[in-house]
């Protein structure tokens, strides 16, 4: 049985980075870079104003304003000592510009302006190329293009960029008790809730999915499985990975010939789950209580999904944080308790159960507790992995 770090080492050396597409730039959002990206020209690409005032020229109390200039004016204006021109956030800063005195602190009568305070050289002016100088790097490969990326990269005239593919999905939820919502719920059945986790978290990070259910047979579940593998470039099941009499899908994956990277990882909850791959597909079959399930995502299939599309940082990010509390824990598996972080402080939650999902609601972090841990007392430093 192989513990966390390893089996998190393995789904990221393990994973084959998708195809490189062009998109155009608003459609890249919440991909990553397949390239590093240069900077075409300065940014800005010239010396502007940082607010409205005037530009003067000189160390003086007195200016003469000579002119104006507001944003998007072309004409090169050029200062003489002594001279000022009124000027507007964002407009191309003469020449010979000493700085800019904020509006406030000029007193204007007719075309002669007053200082009521010293403006040091260089006060509110927005040099070329202060951001950017041509050829800088701008953003490395496998950086996640959020909304300010995509921001800077429109701001320096980039319509569109390289990145990689996002894979095709498919979740496979299994099990014979599970109720679809909407139909009668009789006793001895409950309503199906995996699919609804798993595709809602996939949406949360960026990635459609198709969802196919199965009873606890195994023709059919074989079946299933095969399709999804021929048609995915990621396969997700939840339940009947375990060793039960009704559990077809280990059966399954090994008639289907595919190849078992791990199975069964050192931690509670969330024991049996594997990981495996046919050809280029990879494959997650997740324990079947909801609460493990999710665990299960956040830690290997999210980390998976974020290497194939070319993340430089595709596991979650740890750090550590002061327990609040006492917690004493039973058994000799590694835990991952749901738990809330705030100012670096850390709680766990209630309701630690595999099969309940309440606690995970407003969690926004897992604490890890190594296998060989047994208690921790309040104020103890623990690790945490950060949720998305």
């Amino acid at each position: 049985m192989i513990d966390i770090r390893k089996a998190i080492l393995k789904v990221v050396n393990s994973s084959i980075q998708m195809d490189v597409i062009e998109l155009e730039l608003l459609d890249a959002l919440n991909y990553y870079l397949a390239k590093d990206v240069v900077s075409p020209m300065k940014l800005p690409p010239f010396s502007q104003s940082a607010m409205d005032g005037y530009a003067i020229c000189g160390d003086f109390n007195k200016f003469d304003v000579v002119g104006e200039v507001k944003a998007g004016d072309t004409e090169v204006f050029e200062l003489k000592e002594g001279q000022a021109y009124r000027i507007f956030t964002g407009a191309m800063v003469p020449e010979n510009t000493t700085a800019i005195a904020k509006q406030e602190i000029a007193v204007r009568i007719d075309d002669v302006i007053t200082l009521t305070e010293t403006v040091k050289e260089g006060t509110s002016i927005r040099k070329a190329g202060e951001e950017l100088n041509k050829s800088d790097l701008v953003l490395t490969k496998g950086t996640k293009l959020n909304a300010a990326a995509i921001g800077l990269l429109s701001s320096l005239g980039i319509s569109s960029i390289p990145v990689c593919k996002k894979p095709k999905v498919t979740v496979i939820v299994t099990g014979s008790e599970l109720t679809k919502i909407g139909d009668e719920l009789i006793k001895g059945k409950i309503y199906e809730s995996n699919s609804y986790t798993i595709k809602s978290v996939l949406l949360d990070n960026g990635f459609e999915s198709e969802v196919q259910w199965v009873k606890d047979d195994y023709s059919s579940t074989l079946a299933i499985i095969n399709t999804a593998i021929n048609s995915s470039d990621l396969v997700i099941m939840t339940g009947g990975i375990s060793v039960g009499d009704y559990d077809f899908v280990g059966k399954a994956l090994q008639e289907l010939q595919v190849k078992e990277i791990f199975y069964k990882v050192n931690q509670k909850p969330g024991k049996p789950i594997f990981y495996g791959e046919k050809n280029k597909t990879k494959i997650f079959a997740l324990p079947g209580n909801p609460a493990a399930a999710l665990t299960c995502f956040y830690v290997y299939v999210l980390t998976a999904l974020k290497s194939m599309m070319g993340s430089s940082n595709p596991e979650l990010i740890e750090t550590t944080a002061t327990i609040q509390h006492h917690h004493l824990k039973k058994g000799d598996r590694a835990h991952l308790l749901k738990a809330k972080i705030n100012n670096n402080k850390v709680e766990v939650h209630r309701g630690q159960s595999s099969a309940m999902l309440s606690s995970y609601v407003d969690a926004n972090c897992l604490i890890h507790l190594e296998s060989d841990v047994k208690e921790v007392k309040k104020d103890d430093i623990v690790n945490v992995m950060l949720l998305p």
